[in-house]
């Protein structure tokens, strides 16, 4: 009696734990990875920052509804290999990329190149207005290179 009785209470004992740990871990949902070209490498992007939905909520939540309010544009001089920052939204829970792109920062605003297909070679361009433009700047703590 006394061997089930330690046994349960053993059970129990981890299951609690694994509860307790299901119901406090907070995966994030969404991440916002922010990237520069290296100069020594070309081709390579440093992942200088990335912002969660776990750490600022605020910021991915507003980063999104800028990314929904675009203007599409048609873009004819894009300069695809020198964006100002690239910018990828990720879903780490699903594994998933779910927004490439880069933008170009401009007197008016920004443009954002969104890869559209397999490769950069599919790109759908749009713009943003100067307000959005320069939170996103603040945000990313983006600095002239």
């Amino acid at each position: 009696m006394k061997i089930i009785s330690s046994i349960a209470l053993i059970i129990i004992v981890f299951f609690v734990g694994y509860m307790t740990g299901k119901v406090n871990y907070n995966e994030p949902s969404r991440e916002i990875r922010i990237g520069y070209d290296n100069k020594e490498n070309t081709g390579q992007i440093d992942i200088e920052k990335v912002i969660t939905d776990t750490e600022n909520q605020s910021f991915v939540d507003n980063f999104i509804m800028i990314y929904l309010h675009k203007k599409q544009i048609s873009y004819t001089n894009p300069n695809l290999d020198n964006p100002d920052v690239y910018i990828m939204v990720n879903s780490p829970k699903q594994s998933t990329g779910l927004i490439d792109s880069r933008l170009w920062f401009t007197n008016e605003g920004a443009i954002i190149g969104e890869r559209s297909g397999e490769s950069w070679d599919e790109v759908d361009y749009f713009e943003i207005n100067n307000n959005d433009a320069d939170y996103i700047k603040e945000q990313i703590e983006y600095e002239e290179r």
